[in-house]
């Protein structure tokens, strides 16, 4: 699996992008435009890293681009409901942010999410019924604090969503404890703090 291309920006379009990696090959990824914007409003654009998604068919290898592991993670989650494929799922994340798209989710409205290139009425619905209360973030100031929150524990976050406790809770929780042993945490690789934060957090969910 490739989980990221690092390199120079070669040139970037509203919907895809040419990475030349320092081994002389160039990629081509495609992206969706709030990541052209990202990507287009970088500084230093010889030292660029897109997270990816590798779609193999017998086909065609078609590679998907993203900006943060959020973003990510709402495409590979999109695509978990019936008729919508990756590069729909990659429309509907260039007419509505990843914030906006989990805030119109949780409060139900199907209206503003039927509004988005891609989606159309019944495929919001849809859209609601299978992922509300799954696409969950970390609030927004909190998000822009701390960035790779969302990705980091993802296993830990999938791990307790399977035993009944609802994401955003889950979400919510594991900010208060890693605040709460942010000293402890902070010499610490991502398994191990997994290990360190799984039964503190599941402790306090299960109160």
């Amino acid at each position: 699996m490739i989980n990221a291309i690092t390199g120079r920006l070669a040139k970037i379009a509203p919907d895809y992008a040419y990475i030349l990696c320092p081994s002389g090959v160039e990629y081509r990824v495609e992206i969706s435009s709030n990541a052209s914007a990202f990507f287009a409003a970088l500084p230093d654009k010889e030292n660029v890293r897109i997270l990816c998604y590798l779609q193999h068919r017998e086909d065609a290898m078609t590679l998907f681009g993203f900006y943060s592991e959020e973003e990510r993670f709402c495409f590979e989650q999109v695509q978990t409901v019936p008729g919508i494929g990756a590069r729909q799922a990659l429309r509907i994340l260039s007419g509505i942010t990843v914030q906006n798209l989990v805030k119109a989710l949780d409060a139900q409205d199907v209206k503003t999410l039927g509004k988005v290139p891609g989606i159309g009425p019944k495929t919001a619905q849809k859209l609601v019924l299978q992922l509300r209360n799954v696409l969950v973030l970390e609030e927004e100031e909190e998000t822009e604090k701390r960035p790779e929150n969302a990705g980091v524990f993802k296993d830990l976050v999938d791990s307790l969503a399977e035993m009944g406790f609802e994401r955003k809770q889950i979400v919510r929780v594991l900010s208060e404890v890693r605040s709460e042993n942010a000293l402890i945490l902070q010499d610490k690789d991502t398994r191990e703090a997994e290990s360190f934060l799984f039964p503190l957090v599941l402790r306090r969910l299960s109160r």
